[in-house]
């Protein structure tokens, strides 16, 4: 029996699109408690017939699992091992992690690794702070590439036509001014590291620089963050050397 190509990549995509939802921050997902069928059917528009079958067919594939008690529903242990595979192949977080603990125990703080998909920046890698007040961060978050130093960093050294390419995109979907956006990644090019305060999370600042390989290509940013208060005049050039350093060493390592 011949199977219809468009309706099998449509019930891919749905299924996907089912496994993303899981990702988004846990207030957006449900404050961490899983998501039920009717959620799901209403966030991406489908059918509580069809949420139904996807969520079924998930779980017995053990992507998800469902809560007897609750009937909500979670990620499950084949999505954990799909991280750890990726983890596995790729270089970059396996490479850096060394250096990111040895950043971390020097400056104390939260150290983490990002590489840009597309138009978004994703969280690869992590070392969290020693402080009992600390940055603590997932593995897998996507976060936008305009708010945070790591996102200024990957669009700063993204070589043109790409950037403008991301700035124009930037532009349309979150209003950005790119005339004075551009000088700022011209700044943050000059001194070979950014620096932001509370402009994605409230009380959080970050210092990132970027990962070249050697060939000279941009492959990441690392960053170190941590509360805002920790992160005063001093403190930013004490952490905007180490973390250019720590990111040097990587990228001879690669």
């Amino acid at each position: 029996m011949a199977v219809d190509r468009q309706l099998t990549i449509q019930a891919v995509d749905r299924a996907l699109a089912v496994l993303l939802l899981f990702a988004e921050p846990p207030v957006a997902s449900g404050d961490g408690r899983g998501l039920g069928v009717t959620q799901i059917a209403e966030r991406l528009n489908l059918a509580k017939s069809t949420a139904h079958r996807i969520l079924s067919t998930l779980e017995a594939r053990g992507f998800l699992r469902q809560d007897p008690a609750t009937g909500r529903y979670h990620l499950g242990l084949k999505a954990l091992e799909l991280a750890g595979a990726y983890l596995a192949q790729s270089d970059l977080p396996t490479v850096a992690y060394p250096e990111m603990v040895h950043l971390r125990d020097e400056v104390e703080e939260t150290v983490s690794l990002y590489v840009r998909d597309r138009g978004d920046r994703v969280r690869v890698q992590k070392a969290e702070g020693r402080h009992g007040v600390r940055r603590v961060v997932g593995l897998g978050q996507r976060l936008p590439l305009h708010l945070g130093a790591s996102g200024k960093v990957l669009l700063a050294f993204t070589p043109e036509p790409e950037r403008s390419r991301l700035l124009e995109a930037l532009e349309r979907q979150h209003g950005i001014d790119i005339i004075a956006f551009r000088q700022m990644l011209d700044k943050v090019r000059e001194q070979g590291y950014a620096v932001s305060a509370e402009e994605r999370e409230q009380g959080v600042a970050s210092v990132a620089a970027p990962i070249f390989d050697r060939s000279g290509q941009l492959v990441a940013a690392l960053a170190v963050s941590g509360p805002v208060q920790r992160f005063d005049e001093a403190a930013i050039v004490r952490y905007s050397q180490a973390v250019r350093e720590a990111a040097h060493r990587i990228g001879v390592l690669l």
